[in-house]
């Protein structure tokens, strides 16, 4: 086992560290997805970084599949709490306002 100084947080197994002298950056992951996004998003060679795992090695974890939309719909509102109503503003109005209101002979 790899030392617990290393991973001082028990649910995030994944460590990345990279950088040089006082720029050095360590980072600590829950799963090997947010490790790879992190270093697909910053560009981040893995050549230069040193990625260790708490149990020595890589785990395979289960892919998680989206579910279809067609698969579970969404049901309908009965108009609870999280609906929306809009106000009728004055712009809204049903008058004629751009013409003239009163003639005086």
């Amino acid at each position: 086992m790899i030392s617990t100084d290393l991973f001082p947080y028990e649910n995030h197994p994944y460590r990345l560290e990279f950088g040089e002298g006082k720029n050095a950056t360590i980072c600590w992951f829950e799963c090997e997805e947010h490790l790879q996004k992190h270093l697909t998003r910053y560009k981040i060679d893995t050549k230069v970084a040193k990625i260790d795992y708490r149990d020595e090695k890589p785990i395979k974890p289960s892919k998680k599949h989206k579910r279809s939309v067609e698969q579970t719909p969404k049901p309908k509102s009965n108009g609870g709490s999280g609906t929306v109503r809009k106000r009728k503003s004055s712009v809204d109005s049903t008058r004629n306002t751009t013409g003239p209101t009163k003639r005086k002979k």
